[in-house]
């Protein structure tokens, strides 16, 4: 009786049992689950049973009934078409026949295997089993998604310089590792963790800290990662990156690690190379504002003179000739001094060193104030220059009007400058996107303009829009690039739009913050006896021809410059070359019962320099303790107010200053000091 199946073929001739059928059609069965095509073959190497299944993964006909045909016949014909690759057929089922008709131990590890490759690219294993009652019995397997990933891990781990390790936690050693690719070398990472302990591999300094992170990790169930030093047969130091994951039983026991390792030597020789080469532009470029700083210093100390001298002559020699020289000489001075300082802004810029000082101030007053300063040069220029806010403005925001200034004054500057005649329109209005109010000025001129390409390099420091630019108009190319810098930081935008020929249209968008306890000041006083007072109050104008000046300076020429601009307005001038010598006239002068009204004071001085003066002053509680102190200085971190404030001065001027620069200082210090007298 023949027992047949629909995966089982069997011919007349071949006898077979009734378990003989049993077993075949069991193995047909296991093969649909498996994914393995099974063939049994006699001793003459006949088939005497095959998996259908086994001809579609070999790619040969499926309608033929490979029954009583020679195993070895099926092997000549997959060799003629070159599935073994080149060679002889004859050459392969020698080969076959060797193989399958040797006996196969019962203490072999693991099964024979033949791989080939078939004409559409599947990749094609043969395995061979126990030989029994004269039968030998091989399985067949499609392994061509197997074999694309174990290529594609493969490929990742060499090109990466990386590998695996299996770590078995009841043998305390590692059972095996990737053998394939760069990493199965003599001398290989994996090969040297399978033939020496952890302790011996890795750096003495690292080996307790990988050891403590281990421990946690196992303890907490969770993957670790780390990275160490261990050392080569070279005796060579490599850095090794490890990711370790658990393998965890269906008991909850840890039983092993699966270890991913890296070689980052390199990578970490290049990071240390980079940061190395950061810290040394971060110290050049350190070194260049600081550079800079010091010009700024010696370069305003002879402007001064310059400039001063040049404006004491305008004020008090009136002769028609000699003012347009004078005044000439004023501006390029005041050139030089600009080109200065935008070198140094633009490097505190890339540094980041700049820090804004939001407070609650009047935009109006700002975009006024701005427009006020080019309003002479404007008319130079024959051009109608138009200043005009909107009424939705508000009366006050918080922000850096310091900073908004100069970011509306390069604007301004660069609408002059490239306008020789016509039209410039600046206006200042608020425009609410998505949700949030804002502060919009927009400056538009009727000047030369800007083609595409000019337009792409507008914000790039020290590139300007054409090379013909410097030498017509002149400048750093600084401008453009501080003001979007600055107006980002305060969390705003800066938009161009300009054709050539055409003008220039340039819109500052900022964020509104209303000043609510502005607000709630005026609520909680509105009305009240003391606003009345303060109100209506107004400060007597300051009495310049009976002040009595103290200039401190180690700098004869700065003497001479305040000197000649005060000399024929004010009663009384005297000088001191350092902070000692500021307190020791202070002290003079408090005996004689002949104070000084306010000092001007240089900040960089031998001896005593002038924020020690400062300090002494204020804590020596004598007569003088509360004079009025301005800060003449040429160093451009000490000319802004609050900074000097916060150091215990009044006010502050940079150097060079001019006679209307002295006196608003004055005026503001007096006026500041008798406000604060009323409230008292």
């Amino acid at each position: 009786m023949t027992l047949e199946t629909p995966n089982t073929v069997a011919e007349p001739h071949v006898p077979l049992s009734s378990l003989q059928g049993l077993q075949f059609a069991w193995l047909s069965r296991l093969s649909r689950l498996s994914g393995t095509a099974t063939l049994v073959v006699d001793s003459d190497f006949k088939i005497i049973f095959y998996d259908k299944s086994i001809l579609e993964t070999l790619e040969l006909d499926t309608t033929k009934n490979m029954t009583g045909i020679c195993m070895l016949s099926l092997a000549g014909e997959l060799a003629a078409r070159g599935d073994f690759g080149p060679g002889a057929p004859e050459d392969f089922i020698k080969l076959v026949k060797a193989g399958v008709s040797k006996p196969v131990s019962e203490h072999e590890n693991k099964p024979r295997s033949i791989n080939f490759l078939t004409p559409l690219g599947r990749r094609v294993r043969f395995r061979q089993d126990l030989e029994m009652d004269g039968y030998y019995m091989l399985s067949c397997r499609d392994v061509t998604q197997t074999y694309i990933e174990k290529h594609a891990l493969r490929v990742a781990l060499d090109s990466s310089n990386s590998g695996y390790l299996i770590f078995d936690l009841d043998t305390k050693s590692f059972l095996s590792h990737n053998k394939n690719g760069s990493q199965d070398r003599r001398d290989g990472i994996a090969n040297r963790f399978m033939n020496h302990t952890i302790k011996d591999l890795v750096h003495p300094d690292d080996f307790s800290k990988l050891k403590r992170k281990w421990y946690a990790a196992h303890k907490a169930r969770e993957p670790w990662s780390g990275t160490f030093r261990m050392i080569n047969k070279n005796a060579d130091t490599v850095w090794v990156k490890t990711q370790a994951t658990p393998q965890i039983a269906e008991s909850g026991r840890i039983t092993g690690y699966i270890l991913f390792y890296t070689e980052v030597t390199s990578q970490l020789r290049i990071q240390d190379d980079l940061r190395k080469a950061i810290e040394h532009s971060e110290r050049a470029l350190s070194a260049k504002n600081a550079f800079l700083g010091r010009l700024s210093h010696e370069i305003r100390t002879p402007m001064n003179a310059v400039v001063g001298i040049a404006d004491a002559l305008v004020h008090h020699n009136g002769d028609p000739v000699l003012t347009p020289k004078l005044e000439l000489i004023q501006s390029s001075a005041e050139k030089i001094i600009r080109i200065v300082d935008e070198s140094l802004e633009h490097t505190k810029l890339a540094e980041s060193k700049i820090q804004l000082d939001p407070h609650s101030a009047s935009p109006k007053d700002s975009i006024e104030s701005v427009c006020a300063l080019w309003e002479q040069k404007a008319v130079e220029n024959n051009i109608d220059l138009n200043c005009r806010v909107d009424e939705s403005v508000p009366a006050a925001i918080v922000f850096d009007n310091h900073r908004y200034e100069q970011c509306l004054n390069n604007l301004i500057s660069n609408a002059v400058k490239f306008s020789p005649s016509g039209k410039i329109q600046v206006f200042m209005t608020t425009l609410e996107k998505a949700g949030q109010n804002n502060l919009v000025t927009v400056i538009k001129d009727s000047g030369i303009g800007m083609n595409e390409a000019q337009l792409s390099n507008l914000f790039e420091a020290y590139a300007q829009a054409d090379a013909t630019i410097s030498g017509r108009f002149g400048g750093t190319g600084l401008g453009m690039n501080i003001t979007k810098q600055l107006i980002e930081l305060m969390g705003g935008k800066i938009s161009v739009k300009s054709s050539l020929g055409s003008g220039t249209v340039i819109a500052l968008t900022l964020p509104i913050k209303a000043d609510r306890r502005a607000d709630d000041r005026r609520k909680e006083t509105s009305g009240s006896l003391v606003d009345k007072i303060l109100e209506d109050a107004t400060p007597p104008a300051s009495d310049y021809e009976r002040l009595n000046i103290l200039v401190v300076d180690d700098n004869t020429t700065n003497h001479m410059v305040v000197t000649s601009l005060l000399e024929t307005m004010v009663s009384n001038i005297d000088v001191a070359e350092n902070g000692v010598e500021a307190i020791q006239a202070l002290d003079v002068a408090a005996a004689k019962d002949a104070q000084y009204d306010v000092v001007l004071m240089d900040i960089h001085m031998p001896v005593m320099d002038g924020i020690e003066a400062t300090l002494a002053i204020r804590s020596s509680k004598k007569s003088y303790t509360n004079i009025p102190i301005v800060a003449l200085t040429a160093d451009p971190q000490y000319q802004q107010r609050r900074l000097c404030k916060n150091i215990g001065m009044d006010d502050a001027l940079a150097k060079p200053v001019k006679l209307t620069d002295v006196l608003g200082a004055l005026d503001r210090v007096f006026e500041g000091h008798n406000t604060s007298d009323l409230a008292a």
